[in-house]
């Protein structure tokens, strides 16, 4: 029955890509029991299967399959979507149905076990919108400028509502542009990643606008990192902001990425898109009066992700070499 406390607690992470791969392997580390709810089986939902996650494959809107999921779980951590801006922009109704409805299923179902705390992973790169100071803290108005921002400050809105009439526990962690190792690079978020690959294969990057919009870039395992504390001791953190309280302009990150690889960028100019901000940088002062909290140097952070990134072309070459060979014989 949902909301009997086991032997061991058992979490519920809602969504396993990349961010909520690296918070249950996490949680999971520190010898919490985690399920992870997700609408397709993929390569890091199989490998969590093998290091003893349970895996729920199945929409969380249908009540049933989150009912499934819900098993023995004190704490929901909502980190699903699989929305990027770019998509937001250009098809907002979809954007809408992938952001809001499953939340507000998770919402619905946790009216009924207002015992069980919900921590939403919004975004602070795209709430704040452009900012009239930086950094930008918590009680700043979040005015975004993007339907992506403006869809998870809606979320946001929600699980509000839901907490207050119902009194479900609830967190919200305004997260900067998550990176790290792992992260795909075949999508069109996660500067990082996609500059990474593209620089290291001899591919063209493509640049909007002057190059100088400024982001914050908050290492994957630090984001992990907060939500395990929060959730492990049960601390009630608000809404606050998780980033690295650093801001690096889009050439930045491609300077140091073509220091890092050793190899000049092939830069593609493009106009600025009128979703993207133009300047956010998060205060995280909150975050660190809060719990121990010391963001990872993003040179630090770069090195580690270009090391694993270099690690899975080593393997991918061997293995396409290995198959090769059994073709021939």
């Amino acid at each position: 029955m949902v909301g009997v406390e086991p032997e061991q607690r058992q979490i519920l992470i809602l969504g396993w890509g990349f961010l909520g791969d690296a918070i249950g392997k996490r949680l999971k580390a520190d010898g919490l029991g985690v399920t992870g709810l997700t609408r397709s089986a993929t390569w890091r939902t199989e490998a969590a299967r093998r290091a003893g996650v349970r895996i729920v494959v199945g929409d969380a809107r249908r009540p049933d399959v989150l009912e499934e999921a819900l098993l023995d779980v004190d704490h929901v951590v909502f980190c699903a979507g699989g929305i990027t801006p770019p998509a937001a922009a250009a098809d907002p109704s979809k954007a809408a149905t992938a952001i809001l409805l499953p939340l507000l299923a998770v919402n619905e179902a946790l009216s009924k076990h207002p015992h069980v705390a919900l921590t939403y992973l919004s975004s602070g790169g795209a709430v704040y919108g452009d900012p009239d100071r930086l950094p930008v803290d918590e009680s700043e108005p979040a005015l975004p400028i993007s339907t992506y921002g403006a869809l998870h400050l809606s979320a946001e809105t929600c699980a509000q509502a839901y907490a207050r009439r119902f009194g479900t526990p609830l967190n919200i962690l305004r997260c900067a542009n998550v990176y790290g190792p792992g992260q795909a690079s075949d999508r069109d978020q996660g500067v990082v990643a996609i500059f990474l690959d593209r620089i290291n294969r001899g591919l063209p990057v493509s640049i909007f606008g002057d190059g100088k919009a400024l982001r914050d870039y908050v290492l994957v395992d630090d984001v992990a990192s907060v939500v395990a504390r929060v959730v492990e001791d049960r601390i009630d953190v608000g809404t606050v902001n998780v980033g690295s309280g650093q801001g690096h302009t889009v050439l930045e990150i491609l300077d140091a990425i073509s220091r890092s690889v050793g190899t000049s960028a092939i830069v593609d100019h493009r106009p600025r898109r009128g979703f993207d901000v133009r300047s956010v940088v998060l205060d995280i002062r909150r975050l660190s009066s809060l719990i121990p909290y010391a963001p990872t140097d993003f040179h630090r952070g770069l090195d580690m992700t270009a090391a694993e990134y270099s690690r899975r072309r080593l393997l991918q070459v061997d293995q396409i070499g290995r198959a090769s060979c059994r073709e021939r014989v």
